[in-house]
């Protein structure tokens, strides 16, 4: 490193076009940065200053480090525009926290839904209601894409598109728990939903706060079950017996979903795991079950 490098310059690696150049800063860290002409006739030891950047990625590993200077060599800037005011929008509505780098697959995969449009190619995605239904919020951040896109491209998609998109935020969510694919998740998350839907014979609205809170428990439930690391907390027998008392209805709908589990999935559901489900059931479906005028425990 050069010793006379100033904390707001850094030496460019590579330009890896007009507006993507990788860099080095004056601590050593390698990093792409972009910026409107940033990348202009530079060469390998040429200075660019912080005030000339828009943006700046830190690859991770080398893997990430050639997927960036593959991409930004053929992906249009514009696809990164839109990309990152999706994350943006992502971020801003529905609080997401996501690592800057799910913009390559982004772009990768809008650069290419666009093209295949173009053609006449349009895929369908089977996992589609399920990724409505589990991961909503990611859904209607990829529909914000799909409606980006059309403005820019001219190019209507279809909702199967949205649920596609969807997948990179959720795996990017998802990032810290290896071995887990949105795929497996939403399967698993939907069939919960479903026991408890035939159980009380009703209607859960995505809409409710307590459904949202449910789903959202569901996620990390169902990480446990897929990655197999369980509940560490230690089981509160005396509350659970108590809850189960007072809400039977609610404790046979928990001892399906722990069978359907064990059937299916041959993980054995702990006190602790059946007990924040029982909570979460209960009160997902207390208002439902007031309005059938039907108990949700043997004392209401």
């Amino acid at each position: 490193m050069d010793k006379k490098l100033a904390n707001d310059e850094m030496i460019v690696t590579k330009a890896l076009n007009n507006n993507m150049v990788l860099v080095r800063d004056s601590e050593g860290i390698e990093r792409i940065c972009q910026g409107k002409g940033i990348g202009f006739q530079k060469r390998a030891g040429d200075r660019i200053r912080w005030a000339q950047v828009e943006r700046s990625y830190i690859p991770e590993n080398e893997q990430d480090r050639r997927h960036f200077q593959q991409l930004f060599t053929e992906i249009p800037d514009e696809y990164w525009e839109i990309a990152e005011k999706v994350i943006n929008y992502g971020k801003e509505h529905y609080k997401i926290k996501v690592r800057d780098l799910v913009i390559l697959p982004l772009c990768d995969h809008m650069a290419g839904a666009v093209e295949r449009y173009k053609k006449g190619t349009v895929l369908s995605n089977p996992m589609l209601w399920d990724i409505k239904r589990v991961y909503a919020d990611e859904f209607q951040i990829g529909k914000y894409a799909l409606k980006i896109l059309q403005e820019r491209f001219g190019v209507e998609m279809k909702e199967d598109e949205a649920a596609f998109l969807a997948y990179h935020f959720v795996n990017a969510e998802l990032g810290s728990m290896p071995g887990i694919s949105p795929d497996s998740m939403a399967r698993l998350i939907s069939s919960v939903l479903d026991i408890v839907q035939e159980s009380f014979q009703i209607t859960l609205n995505d809409e409710d706060w307590n459904y949202q809170r449910f789903v959202t428990h569901l996620k990390f439930f169902a990480a446990r079950i897929v990655q197999r690391s369980g509940y560490q907390d230690e089981a509160d027998d005396e509350l659970f017996g108590e809850l189960s008392e007072r809400y039977k209805p609610v404790r046979k709908c928990v001892d399906r979903i722990a069978d359907f589990i064990l059937i299916n999935y041959h993980y054995d559901l702990s006190m602790d795991e059946r007990l924040y489900l029982l909570i979460h059931i209960q009160r997902v479906t207390k208002r439902y079950l007031k309005k059938k005028k039907v108990p949700s425990s043997e004392s209401d």
